[in-house]
């Protein structure tokens, strides 16, 4: 579950104009970074709190847990992390140009490059949660399939019935990405400069 956070440590760990503890600093209190450290946040809460429901009704019993989160998304541990990827992402991107974050040997990555890194990674997990339903269902048969058929699958959405559910998973993914993509990142920096002007500022 942590290789998927470990390019974005490369691009925010390689910029020439930051230190580590500066780093750090940018990371937890710069406004203009402030959007998608909120979406960080929202998936991290998600993530643990999915996490602590799943261990502490194995803790007590031993059949299909479906309550909690659970009861609204089937894999939610997997939601979260898809969430915090995903506002890493437009942290990074909100840097801007590359070539201003000063990667060594003059490395650079677009936008676009950095948004087909987040789409590959969601698709492997997509790729996780399947071999999870599999097993699942294997292990507890009838009980999982009525499951499956009355929670949807990653996102709180469910997919029609003329569309696989995996398919309809990736075009839910797709439209994500066409929204990082278009986010209007100098306006999110002037309206963080503006309405938090006691935050650091990259």
């Amino acid at each position: 579950m942590i290789v998927p956070l470990l390019p974005y440590l490369y691009f925010l760990s390689n910029a020439h104009f930051l230190d580590f503890n500066r780093e750090l600093w940018v990371l937890f209190s710069s406004s203009d970074l402030l959007v998608g450290r909120i979406v960080v946040f929202i998936g991290i809460i998600l993530f643990f709190l999915a996490f602590g429901q799943w261990l502490w009704y194995h803790h007590k019993h031993s059949g299909l847990f479906v309550k909690g989160l659970y009861s609204k998304i089937r894999h939610p541990q997997f939601t979260g992390i898809i969430v915090v990827t995903m506002g890493l992402t437009i942290m990074v991107l909100i840097f801007g140009d590359f070539n201003y974050a000063g990667f060594p040997n003059n490395v650079t990555i677009s936008s676009l490059g950095l948004i087909g890194l987040w789409f590959l990674q969601v698709l492997g997990y997509i790729g996780i949660a399947k071999y999870e339903d599999w097993r699942l269902s294997k292990k507890f048969k009838d009980e999982y399939l009525q499951y499956k058929g009355n929670v949807p699958f990653l996102f709180p959405i469910k997919s029609p019935k003329r569309i696989p559910e995996i398919l309809f998973t990736i075009l839910l993914v797709v439209i994500l990405c066409i929204a990082i993509y278009l986010l209007p990142y100098n306006l999110i920096k002037v309206y963080s400069h503006i309405h938090f002007p006691n935050l650091y500022n990259i």
